[in-house]
């Protein structure tokens, strides 16, 4: 796949088909080349329309999608390794789900409702707190995850200022990633500065993350502190802190946090009145083993932020918290004209009993040993290009280096994921040196080795 150099991917929906190997399988058949000729003209009309920043991803038109796989209208089938980017928990297209959401428009419940309540909402909040841990007593609704996170960010940055007016600061790791929109995107990366950006916001701070590289007895209360030690240099001490946000799992890669650093991080929080703030967007709803991910370091979450995996469709997020965080924002002060909108919610409650009936969680934990298990075996064929494996359950990264260089390589894994996509499984592009497995959690334990076994077949084919 044609690729550039920069940090931003070059618009691939104007690619010419490619050769593929002719595959047919239980679960994959590519008939066509790709893209498939049929689907040129519409790619063509895509790039001519779309902005470039949304033309990124490999060029295949989704005709449909059912359980853990994906067509096109050409024929070709692919078996999903990206959930629609981490949504689709339940599948694609549940039965229950589609039941459910087909029920509700019909009963004439295709209305908006801005804030105002209804039997659905309410329903829907009710199981959130049921599920939620037990000191989460409300349910801020918004409609994506960015949302969620700049809610959660004007709600941390005033408890602080309850507590004082200097405590407006507010932490997160380097190289996690929250969101597109202005507070979520600064919070992003290494640094709140962005080119695009005349006044960053100067209280976003952002702290290493410790790798698993860190020795096995570090002692991570000390590591915390030293990078800590910059900022109380600058002035900015634990008592001007109101929260440190942390993505439970760096989604590019599925790098969990040392459990040992949690707890600590949790310590500090304590002991300063700080607010630990998860961004479970990605992580929630059974999707690497627990309900939510933060579950896996044993430590409590002030605010939980999720979206994504609580529909496995359609647009729905949320802050679970404290009602006496969730409070302290008067009436009218920030809203959303569409969240928890009732079909959304009838969505997510099919969703949720769908992860409840099918025993998700479990089964996550299941399938994800199946899937270690395989991409273990990728690395062993390929140690020179297959430096690490990380994550949890259905969430899992594949880390990936040059094998001439030894340097970890983003081009390789473009390359990759096209390579993949061109032998039936489909991949999506996250601009790192990484590829990211996460199929749908109802996926056949057959298919999950199959398609790391495709994987295998792709990454041959470009190294050869």
């Amino acid at each position: 796949m044609a690729h550039n150099d920069n940090q931003i991917l070059s618009n691939t929906f104007v690619l010419a088909p490619e050769e593929t190997p002719n595959i047919k399988t239980r679960y994959r058949r590519i008939c066509t080349p790709l893209p498939s000729p049929e689907t040129i003209p519409d790619l063509q009309r895509a790039a001519s329309l779309f902005p470039d920043v949304n033309c990124y991803q490999p060029p295949i038109i989704w005709d449909s999608a059912e359980g853990f796989t994906i067509k096109d209208r050409a024929g070709n089938q692919w078996i999903d390794f990206t959930s629609t980017a981490v949504m689709t928990n339940t599948g694609h297209g549940h039965p229950a789900i589609r039941e459910a959401v087909t029920k509700h428009v019909d009963s004439g419940g295709l209305m908006g409702q801005f804030s105002f309540a209804s039997d659905i909402r309410i329903e829907l909040a009710e199981r959130l707190v049921n599920i939620a841990p037990d000191y989460c007593d409300k349910v801020y609704f918004w409609t994506v995850g960015s949302e969620a996170i700049e809610c959660a960010l004007r709600l941390a940055r005033e408890a602080g200022l309850c507590q004082n007016a200097k405590k407006y600061h507010v932490l997160t790791h380097q190289a996690d990633y929250h969101g597109w929109t202005l507070g979520a995107h600064q919070m992003s990366g290494t640094s709140a500065s962005k080119p695009w950006l005349a006044t960053p916001d100067s209280a976003i701070h952002h702290i290493p993350f410790p790798g698993s590289d860190e020795p096995g007895n570090t002692d991570w209360s000390e590591f915390l502190q030293n990078n800590l030690a910059p900022l109380a240099e600058q002035g900015i001490t634990a008592e001007k802190i109101c929260a440190v946000f942390i993505e439970t799992m760096q989604g590019w890669g599925a790098v969990p946090l040392p459990t040992g650093y949690v707890k600590a991080l949790r310590a500090w929080a304590d002991a300063n009145n700080v607010l630990l703030v998860f961004d479970e967007v990605q992580t929630g709803f059974a999707r690497t083993g627990k309900m939510f991910a933060h579950a896996h370091y044993d430590v409590r979450a002030d605010l939980l932020c999720i979206g994504k995996g609580l529909t496995s469709t359609l647009p729905l997020a949320a802050v679970l918290g404290p009602a006496d965080i969730l409070d302290l924002l008067p009436p009218a002060e920030i809203t959303t004209t569409h969240a928890a909108h009732p079909v959304s919610c009838a969505a997510a409650l099919a969703n949720l009993d769908v992860i409840e009936d099918e025993n998700l969680i479990s089964e996550s934990v299941r399938k994800g040993d199946i899937a270690e298990g395989s991409l273990r075996k990728l690395q062993e064929r390929f140690p020179d290009v297959v430096s690490d494996i990380a994550g949890f359950g259905l969430l899992r990264g594949i880390h990936i280096c040059d094998p001439k260089s030894g340097k970890l390589s983003r081009e390789l894994a473009r390359d990759w994921t096209w390579a993949a996509v061109k032998h039936g499984v489909m991949l999506f592009q996250v601009n790192r040196p990484s590829i990211k497995v996460c199929p749908p959690l109802i996926i056949d334990d057959d298919a999950i080795v199959e398609g790391v076994e495709a994987l295998g077949d792709a990454l041959a084919a470009i190294l050869s």
